[in-house]
């Protein structure tokens, strides 16, 4: 601290050596845990959508939407732990072929927000089936609202 007179004012004069230094946030990058991944028919009737599920509620209506096969290959069904986890999912188009597939590749949590990224890659096929790419994960519960961005 300086101290400075002008006149009959005294002035004190305060270098940032003399504060605090201001914690800044540093971006976190997350590691999400897969849920399932894979195609659906169509007939689950999910539109295309990024989406967070935040609760059992709306968790269980999406699972009663995909048919137990789909299901099966679920790492976790019944026993997400929403107090402690979210869960962040993409559904593509539907296609008239497997065509495309989505993956989330990178979870950042920022200071006013979580971006997740993903990808949507194409894979050429010969199979004339209806095929909705999908991917789901879960990553710790946060109050940030989460904003999706395709890679």
């Amino acid at each position: 601290m300086k101290t400075i007179l002008l006149g009959t004012l005294l002035f004190f004069v305060f270098s940032c050596s003399d504060c605090k230094e201001e914690k800044k946030f540093v971006p976190q990058t997350i590691i999400p845990i897969l849920i399932g991944q894979g195609n659906l028919g169509g007939s689950e009737n999910i539109a295309p959508q990024n989406t967070v599920i935040y609760d059992s509620t709306n968790w269980n209506t999406f699972l009663n939407s995909f048919g137990q096969g789909t299901t099966q290959q679920f790492t976790e069904t019944t026993g997400v732990d929403f107090n402690n986890y979210q869960l962040i999912a993409v559904f593509d188009t539907l296609y008239p072929s497997p065509t495309y597939n989505v993956a989330i590749t990178n979870v950042t949590e920022n200071l006013d927000e979580i971006v997740v990224t993903y990808q949507k890659t194409f894979a050429p096929s010969p199979i004339s089936v209806y095929a909705q790419s999908f991917y789901i994960s879960k990553i710790p519960k946060s109050t940030k609202p989460v904003v999706f961005q395709l890679e």
